[in-house]
């Protein structure tokens, strides 16, 4: 293979070993392909991301099993929620703007600061968004139709004295 000239040789426990052959990850099959692509996504880990482009593409990387997982796991069950894979899609989002923190606040300045801060309350407000919205229906698209309606139920009292504060604020 071009490229691949340096042998390792590494000894591992039998965990470790247990946990590598279990290990799914795309397009590596063998141990070796495995390490090579844990020591590319340790390399994504420590190189900074340049944008928010290059950020998403590492969320996107890090969610990638778990909403697979899901995928899975509803296929074989024969159901499917949006609503977790739309807060799956939201998370990768908010984790990516995350990322770019080193990329666009290195200068300090108080405008990029509250730029940043803006883009994760938006990001944030979205899904808080898309919750209420879930919640005034009789049933969200989701395994249990009626969990987002329990939990925004659940915070009820507090979205109640945020409105009455605002219109007290106003009168």
């Amino acid at each position: 293979m071009v490229g691949l000239n340096k042998p390792l040789s590494v000894r591992l426990a039998d965990d470790d070993a247990v946990f590598l052959a279990a290990l799914r990850i795309d397009d590596a099959i063998t141990a070796s392909d495995k390490v090579r692509a844990l020591i590319r996504q340790a390399r994504q880990r420590a190189d900074v991301p340049q944008g928010y482009g290059g950020a998403l593409a590492v969320s996107r990387d890090l969610l990638a099993e778990p909403a697979q997982a899901v995928r899975e796991a509803e296929d074989s069950a024969g159901i499917h929620s949006g609503v977790v894979r739309t807060l799956l899609s939201e998370a990768e989002e908010l984790l990516a703007v995350a990322l770019a923190a080193p990329a666009e606040v290195r200068s300090g300045e108080p405008h990029d600061l509250a730029r940043y801060e803006a883009r994760l309350v938006d990001r944030a407000a979205r899904i808080a968004e898309q919750l209420l919205r879930w919640s005034v229906t009789p049933t969200a698209p989701a395994y249990d139709p009626a969990v987002v309606a329990r939990r925004i139920a659940a915070l009820a009292d507090l979205i109640a004295l945020h409105a009455s504060r605002k219109e007290s604020s106003h009168g």
